[in-house]
This record gives C-alpha cells, sequence and structure tokens, in this order.
C-alpha cells in the first residue's frame, strides 16, 4: 500500500483531525476536516507536515496523546514522531524516541495501547526476538532504550493491536503459522493462547466487543475470518493431545470480488456499530458487513447447551470494483485507504472517509439496515406497529382481480416498449415488424412476464403488490385444491397454470378405472418422455408394478402395444415410424385427440376464446385441412379476419416460389406465432422450424414433433426440450414428465424462481405418495400446512386432506397417508390438559407451564404434534364429587372449568339460569350444552348466548378486547 488516512482518535467537534500517510513520499500531512460537500467531498487544510521521514512500512496513532504517532522504518527501527499542530515547522527535532534494533529487517505492524506500551512487529531472523514492547512511561524514553518485553522468537509478525480496555493484552498474526493472543503480566509466552491459521494480516479489535477479532488472508486470498478470543486454544504440556483445533466462528470467503485478483488492504472496525467492520481491496472495492449471532440449542440439553451461531447480517458495498460493469471507473481513480470516523464526524458517527490516488478526499454515510417490517398475514405491512399500506380491496374474484392487475402493468410495459421502438424506427426498417427491445416473444417469457407483472419494466404500486401476494390465499378459500375444472376457474387469469391442469385432468382421465394398467404395469401419469423412453423413473415401488418384481424395455413395449389396443385409438398418421403406439398413447396424453368432431369442437371453443389463427393452424398440424379451411371461410365471411390468401395455400400440398415469397411477407408483417409457425413450414417444408419456435406453447410443439420428426430427431427434441424447461422451471414441461419424478425437478426449479408452493403440492399430490416417495414433496406439503394455518383456511386444510387421501389410497382400498391425529383440543388454563373426560386425553402438553399469551378462558391449540405420553405424576385421579361429574372444574387438575364471556358462568354445564328438573333439560335448547370459542380471540361461550349475541352484535362482549368475532365466524 502506497498510501493511508487515519481519523483521529482524539478528534472533537471544534477539531476534526486526521492524518494522511504518504508511504511512497516519506510523509506525513496533519489536516483539519473544513466541511464536506453533498457529493462527499472533504474540503480540508493542512495544519502540520513531517517529510522527510526514513523510509517506513508502519503506522499508529497514539492513544494517549495526539500529538505523538509512531512510524516503523524498512529497517526495523521505531520512531515516536512528534505532529504537534502548535509547530507546523518541521525543521526542529521532531522524533521524540527512537528504538533501533539489532539485526535490521522490515517492521511489518506497529500498535500503541492505552496505557502507553509501544509494540512492533519485525521479520523473521534466526535466533532473535520479532515483537517488541517498550514502555514509553519509564523514565530515560527520550534516548535509546531496551525493550520492555520481548517474544515471538525466530517468528515473523506479520500484524499487531493492543486490547482497548486492557492495555496489558494484545493479539499478534505470525506469519503463516496463527493468530497468537499474549498477556504481558503472563511470564511463560509459551502459555499464549492461539488460532492455528493463515488468515493473520490486518488485525483488528472490536473495540464495543473486545471478544472479536477480525483477520484477513494474503494477497491471493481476500479472506475474512472472524475470531473469539474466548475459545482460543492454549497449548503445553497440559493440553490433551486431542483435543480440537479451534477455528473461527465466521469466515467470509472471499469478502470482496476476487474475479481479477485482489488482496484485502484495509481492514477496520467501525467503533459505533457492534460486530460491523469494513475491507477496502486492492481493487478498489470497499465493503461494510455487520456480523451477528443467534442461539442454537442442541437437542436433549439444558440451558447449559446453548452454542451461538454467527452470520453476516448484512453487507453494503460503498465502493465497488474500478471495472464492475456498472458500477465501475477509471483504474486510477479507485479508492487507496479508508477508516472509520466514529468520533465528530459531520456526518455522523457511523462514517467513513476515504482516499484517493489524486489525493482526493470523501467522506460516506454507511447506510444502516434496513428499519425492520413486518408483514401479516392479512398481507398487511407493519412497521413498529404502525400499518404503513394496506392491499388494495378485491373487487371480484381471485382470477378477475389478477387479470385487471396483470393488464394494467403488461399493458403498461407494451406500451413502454412499443414507445421506445417508434422512437428508434428508421426510414430503413419502416414498414416491418421489427421484434419490440424488452417485449417478451418466447411461450415461456411470456409466462414469467405475467407471472412477474411486467417487472422490471413497470412497477406497480405498493397497494396492489400487497394484492397480488394474497393471492395464494385467497385461491385456497375459493376452493383450490385437486379437482382440475374447478382449479381452471380460479386459476383463469393464467393461461399457463390453465393448460397445466388441462394436462393434469388427461393424465387423470387416461388413468381413470385402471386405463394404464395392463400386463401388471402402471403408467398412470407418466409424461411424455417416459413412456417414449420405455421407463418408469428410478422407483419402481409395488404400486406400479403389480405381482411382477421389475419390467425391461421389451416389457414396456408391450405394456404400451396393450394399453393402445385397449383403449381403440385408430392407426397412427404421420411419419414412418417403428413405435407407432408410443406416438399414439404420447399424442393422447398431449391431447391431440384423433376424431375430427373433437377437433372441430376444441377449434370452436379456441375461436369463441378469441384464438382465430391459432385454431385454424392447429387443424392443419393435426391433419385436418378441411376443417381449417371451413373455419377460416367462416371467419373471413364474418369480417373477423381478411382474406389475405392463406386458404389457397392451405389447400395445397406444394407451394411455388410466389408462394414461398408471399408466406415470408406474412410472417414479417404479422404478429400471431401460430400463423408464423404455419407460414414458416410452407416456406421451409422442414418441421424441425417449426417444432424449434418457442413461441408456440411446448405441449402443441411435442404434439408436433410426435407426429411429423422421425425416431431419432424425436429422442433429442424429448432429451434437449426436458432439459430445458427443468432448468428454466418451465411448468409446460409436465406434458413431458407428466407427475413422475422428474416433473418434482421440474417444480423445484419452479418454486425456486416463482414461489407458487400452493401449484406444486397440488399437482404432486396425486402422485405423492402412491407412485413416488420424494422427501422434497412431504417438506412442501408441511409448509403449505403451516401457510393454510397462518390464513386460518381451516376447513380449505381438511378439505385437502380428505381429496388427497383420496388420491392416496391404492387399489387395495389401503390409504398411504399417515391418519392426521387430533387437531385441536380444549384444554385448561391452568394445567393445559385436555378438558375432555376420556382416559386417552390424559396426556399433556409438552413445557405445559409456558403458556402463550392469550390463555384466558381455555383455548383450542394444536394437540397432535405438542403432545407426548403423561408420566404417573402428571396424571391426577378425577374425585367423585359433584363438581367433576358434572363436569364444572378440570377433571385433571380441579381447576374451575372457562365461564363464557356473556353470562360468566362455567361453561361445561346446563345453564344455570334454567329452572327445573330433568324434565326441563331434556327440553333444552342443544346448542345451550355446546362450547363454543372464537379462535381470533379465544374467548368462550355458551352456545346459545354466543347465537343470541352476534345476532345482533359484532364485536367480542368480553369488555375491551376489541374482537369482531361476529365478522369472522
Amino acid at each position: 500500500m502506497e498510501a493511508a488516512i487515519r481519523w483521529s482518535p482524539h478528534a472533537t467537534q471544534d477539531s476534526p483531525q486526521f492524518i494522511i500517510v504518504d508511504v511512497a513520499g516519506n510523509r506525513l500531512r496533519l489536516c483539519h476536516l473544513d466541511s464536506i460537500g453533498a457529493d462527499g467531498h472533504v474540503n480540508w487544510t493542512q495544519v502540520a507536515q513531517r517529510d522527510k521521514l526514513p523510509n517506513f512500512t508502519a503506522f499508529d496513532w497514539s492513544k494517549t496523546d495526539s500529538r505523538r504517532v509512531a512510524i516503523g522504518s524498512a529497517s526495523g527501527e521505531a520512531s515516536v514522531i512528534d505532529i504537534d499542530a502548535g509547530r507546523p515547522d518541521s525543521n526542529y527535532n521532531f522524533v521524540a524516541h527512537s528504538f533501533p534494533i539489532k539485526h535490521q529487517r522490515k517492521c511489518n505492524s506497529i500498535a500503541f495501547s492505552t496505557s502507553n506500551l509501544l509494540a512492533t512487529g519485525l521479520d523473521r531472523v534466526r535466533n532473535d526476538f520479532c515483537m517488541n514492547i517498550y514502555d514509553l512511561n519509564a523514565p530515560g524514553t527520550a534516548g535509546n532504550q531496551d525493550p520492555y518485553k520481548k517474544l515471538a522468537s525466530s517468528e515473523a509478525i506479520t500484524s499487531i493491536k493492543f486490547f482497548p480496555g486492557h492495555p496489558q493484552m494484545l493479539v499478534a498474526g505470525v506469519s503463516r503459522q496463527c493468530i497468537r493472543l499474549y498477556d504481558l503480566r503472563d511470564s511463560s509466552p509459551i502459555s499464549a493462547a492461539q488460532y492455528g491459521t493463515r488468515q493473520v494480516h490486518n488485525l483488528a479489535i472490536d473495540p464495543l466487543d473486545e471478544n472479536y477479532i477480525i483477520s484477513a488472508g494474503p494477497t491471493s486470498d481476500p479472506t475474512v475470518s472472524i475470531w473469539d478470543r474466548r475459545f482460543a486454544s492454549r497449548p503445553g504440556p497440559t493440553t490433551p493431545s486431542g483435543e480440537a483445533a479451534v477455528g473461527a466462528v465466521l469466515e467470509i470467503r472471499p469478502v470482496v470480488d476476487n474475479s481479477h485478483g485482489s488482496a484485502v488492504w484495509g481492514l477496520r472496525f467501525s467503533g459505533s456499530q457492534r460486530g460491523c467492520f469494513g475491507a477496502l481491496a486492492s481493487t478498489g472495492e470497499l465493503k461494510v458487513a455487520e456480523i451477528a449471532q443467534y442461539e442454537v440449542k442442541e437437542h436433549g440439553t439444558s440451558s447449559a447447551g446453548l452454542r451461538y451461531q454467527h452470520y453476516t447480517k448484512f453487507s453494503h458495498n460503498l465502493r465497488y470494483p474500478w471495472y464492475d460493469p456498472h458500477f465501475g471507473h477509471d483504474e486510477t481513480s479507485r479508492a487507496m485507504a479508508f477508516d472509520f470516523m466514529n468520533y465528530a464526524s459531520p456526518i455522523g458517527d457511523h462514517s467513513t472517509i476515504v482516499l484517493h490516488p489524486n489525493s482526493e478526499i470523501k467522506a460516506m454515510k454507511i447506510p444502516m439496515q434496513a428499519p425492520r417490517v413486518h408483514l401479516t398475514a392479512m398481507n398487511e405491512l407493519y412497521r413498529d406497529l404502525t400499518a404503513i399500506a394496506n392491499p388494495s380491496p378485491a373487487e371480484s374474484n381471485v382470477a378477475e382481480d389478477l387479470s385487471q392487475l396483470q393488464d394494467r402493468a403488461i399493458g403498461s410495459a407494451k406500451s413502454n416498449a412499443l414507445s421506445a421502438r417508434m422512437e428508434k424506427l428508421s426510414m430503413e426498417n419502416f414498414g416491418h415488424k421489427a421484434p419490440i427491445a424488452g417485449f417478451a416473444v418466447t411461450s415461456r417469457a411470456r409466462h414469467e412476464e405475467l407471472l412477474a407483472l411486467g417487472y422490471p419494466n413497470v412497477r406497480i404500486g405498493i397497494e396492489d403488490g400487497l394484492k397480488a401476494l394474497s393471492t395464494a390465499k385467497r385461491r385456497a378459500k375459493e376452493g383450490y385444491n385437486l379437482d382440475c375444472k374447478k382449479n381452471k376457474q380460479i386459476v383463469a387469469n393464467d393461461p399457463w397454470l390453465v393448460g397445466l391442469w388441462d394436462q393434469i385432468q388427461r393424465l387423470e382421465d387416461l388413468a381413470k378405472d385402471d386405463g394404464m394398467v395392463a400386463e401388471g404395469v402402471d403408467l398412470s401419469y407418466l409424461g411424455v418422455a417416459y413412456i417414449w423412453e420405455n421407463t418408469l423413473g428410478g422407483q419402481q415401488n409395488g404400486y406400479r408394478l403389480i405381482g411382477r418384481p421389475s419390467v425391461s424395455p421389451q416389457d414396456f413395449r408391450r405394456v404400451v402395444c396393450e394399453i393402445v389396443k385397449e383403449k381403440e385409438f385408430p392407426p397412427f398418421q404421420g411419419v414412418k415410424t417403428q413405435r407407432p403406439e408410443h406416438r399414439q398413447l404420447c399424442l393422447a396424453t398431449c391431447g391431440w385427440t384423433f376424431s375430427a368432431q373433437r377437433i372441430r369442437e376444441n377449434c370452436k371453443t379456441l375461436i369463441e376464446q378469441g384464438h382465430h389463427y391459432k385454431a385454424i393452424v392447429l387443424a392443419v398440424f393435426k391433419g385436418h385441412k378441411d376443417i381449417a379451411l371451413d373455419f377460416l371461410k367462416q371467419l373471413v365471411k364474418q369480417r373477423v379476419l381478411q382474406n389475405i390468401g392463406l386458404g389457397a395455400v392451405i389447400a395445397c400440398d406444394t407451394v411455388n416460389s410466389e408462394q414461398r415469397e408471399l408466406c415470408q411477407w406474412m410472417v414479417e408483417e404479422t404478429d400471431d406465432p401460430y400463423l408464423k409457425a404455419l407460414l414458416q413450414y410452407f416456406i421451409s417444408g422442414d418441421w424441425d422450424t417449426v417444432v424449434k419456435m418457442e413461441e408456440l406453447a411446448l405441449i402443441d410443439r411435442t404434439g408436433i414433433a410426435l407426429k411429423y420428426l422421425d425416431d431419432e430427431r424425436l429422442s433429442h427434441f424429448i432429451k434437449a426440450t426436458y432439459a430445458s424447461v427443468r432448468e428454466t422451471g418451465d411448468i409446460e414441461g409436465i406434458v413431458l414428465t407428466g407427475l413422475a419424478e422428474r416433473a418434482m425437478d421440474l417444480f423445484g426449479e419452479y418454486l425456486a424462481r416463482f414461489g407458487d408452493l400452493q401449484t406444486a403440492v397440488l399437482a404432486m399430490a396425486r402422485t405423492n405418495p402412491l407412485y413416488i416417495s420424494d422427501p422434497r414433496w412431504d417438506y412442501w406439503r408441511d409448509l403449505y400446512f403451516m401457510q393454510m394455518q397462518a390464513w386460518r383456511c381451516f376447513i380449505e386444510r381438511t378439505r385437502f386432506i380428505v381429496a388427497h387421501n383420496r388420491a392416496a389410497t391404492t387399489r387395495d382400498a389401503v390409504c398411504l397417508n399417515r391418519p392426521f391425529p387430533r387437531q385441536i383440543a380444549i384444554r385448561c388454563n391452568h394445567c393445559q390438559l385436555s378438558l375432555a373426560r376420556r382416559g386417552d386425553s390424559l396426556v399433556p402438553l409438552e413445557n405445559a407451564t409456558a403458556r402463550p399469551q392469550g390463555y384466558q378462558h381455555g383455548l383450542l391449540t394444536p394437540s397432535a404434534s405438542s403432545t407426548k405420553l403423561a408420566t404417573a405424576k402428571h396424571q391426577i385421579q378425577s374425585k367423585n364429587n359433584p363438581a367433576h361429574n358434572a363436569g364444572l372444574v378440570c377433571p385433571r387438575c380441579g381447576r374451575r372449568m372457562p365461564r363464557c364471556g356473556i353470562c360468566m358462568m362455567a361453561l361445561g354445564s346446563p345453564d344455570p339460569a334454567t329452572t327445573g328438573g330433568a324434565e326441563t333439560l331434556a327440553r333444552e335448547d342443544r346448542e345451550a350444552r355446546q362450547m363454543v370459542f372464537c379462535m381470533t380471540c379465544t374467548h368462550g361461550f355458551h352456545g346459545h348466548h354466543a347465537r343470541d349475541w352476534f345476532a345482533k352484535h359484532k364485536n367480542c362482549p368480553v369488555p375491551d378486547c376489541g374482537c369482531v368475532c361476529g365478522v369472522l365466524r
């Protein structure tokens, strides 16, 4: 490093000072900060200068005297320099102390302590000490002085720092060996604690928590390690030989960008924020990071078994490398030195001062961690217990609301992109529809644009963003489950999700009544890739194989032929192939029906939805030109489409050169992907051209490939396309994977990109655990259950469990799902045990004494996952007395039952206001015998009291509760 800058540890509001250390020019300049501009530029005045110094390689500022600094020369001599601002003239003898050494070598580090000790760290020389400690408080320090302590014999010292609160303790980096902690009061240096590491450079101690030390790696290793001095090992004769070496509590590897090779030039703690440090790289990158910790309790241990896990809480780049593609700058203007201004800074304590090669100095305020905000289960944004944003109100069902939001966002994105295109339009390309920059072209890209609501080209308001976050909850409330037909209505705003449930419906219809079972092999829910490759996947469990241990590729072919024969598919019409039955079954999986009547109905549906060209082109691709021409004539007569000669081209078996030119012109003029695909085929005469058009839906590209590509090209298409959809998480790939193992990989990437956990769980519920057993799906399902719990979708969760149990039932009527235990229980407020009088309810809650806030009148709590077998001391036998028999007290601990929030009488017994004997009780309102609880505020009531109260009121009757129980019921 050629220069350094240090903020004065003695700076005050009246005297904000710093030193510029010019190592190359052997000069020190004491400066006064005058002002800081709006751009961070520092205006300063030089108040003192010391030049013509000996070549020095280390520097430190005294912690006790603002006029004294120490330098370590290249020859190893340490000097204390007087840089008093009152003596700006450099002609007098400014060397206050000088400490020569016997064997000359480079001084790598020098450090002051808060008790006026001075330590120097030297390069290695044989048979001599490499760390000398001088006591500047001793008499006669004006002349030469022998070291107060000599340490580290024949060990090169790279860095030294004293502990601010313990001036007799220091930490030193031993080159290529270790970081060592010395206590100068200890007469036995061999007992010094240490960490074995090569990260021994640029040591720094956190002044706000001296237990933590940071160090950096050598030039080729820009790593920062964080050490805890409490866990340093202490080698010696008494150290057990089997004791494991203590490592860093955290390593940031690399701490800065290392793509072009970098080294850590500066490493310092801020001194104003605990755990906050800065690292400066040789590339000019300056990064500030804050470390934190959280408690981790070992299983089966008490509080004594707690340990702490450290992590990077946040990091921020104050300066980027000079070569950064977005924030880069000229290499000669990169940052070369920095320090924290933690005392008397004009812009606040949490700031830095940075030196550039041209002597320009800038100050920067370190961005604080973003304020913590909370997102509630109602998708409200809270900060400091105050709502700062709410979702925009729902106007209709979730599909219609999302459609309006998508139309606004994507429509705005297209408008912006079109405006940019028109601005760049030149006379040379005028009249030609060049692609719009930034506008999604492929089917996958259009879906991503839809899911991202046009981001980053368009940024919607926070209210609309919060509204979009509630999509999964609203879909669950509307019944998003395993019913494909209903699901398509709920996700009608997303054509790709509609296509997903269409595909699942086809797979379900094919598998109905064992329609995909033959010769003891079940091919239900397999996609095109599995069928074409003659494989069941890696998990050939007993529910795919019926009465047989395995299936070979030859057996698989016979199974496919038998299924096709049973389904009475017509003969395959298309390219010459050795596996026509496979193509027939795969086409059926794609929904390319063989009946002309079905094709006509499907085309009519597409036309009603506004997809005119898609209906015509798909009819041509499926081999029914007559149907395509009929619909084209109708649309031209109705003036929906223009007569552009497309009918004549479709009717011809071949096209001439003039027709090709016309098709080429039409391709340039149209934006419809299906019309482009048909015209491209007329131009090239090669189906490969159409199959490679990613603008088309993948299911249609797969159908074209199955019908027109030869066996070798089809295999290549399936393999390459599956690899692509798996990498991008494109759910259109379900046509290839089905709902088998490969679909789990596809949905894993889909989740990582878009977070649609709900769809992934519901789609794969049909085959987990019946045909595949993937732990990822179990995790996703449990997470989805937690989401529904937070949404309070208890009924919807139960409906999903019932539907999934039905789907997970084998042909032997055995459900593979474990039965769910009792989900709720009414518990005593005192002992937290169930108030039920059955013997199996004598099960205490784990940690029953730790009661959550809100247990006032007994409540409904999850009981299955937090209970265990009761021990004898927890089981209190019911006493044979009227209170226990009447249900007025807890049958376990004898405490009174929770009280009704309206009449304040005990629950669990007949209404005490009712007069009469047993005959009156026989005529009692059945609802009066029920205990009802609000699952929001947990207050309980007699059933008929709650019915009568909430018929007239919406608020909870308990004073100061504020819950609107009547709205939530």
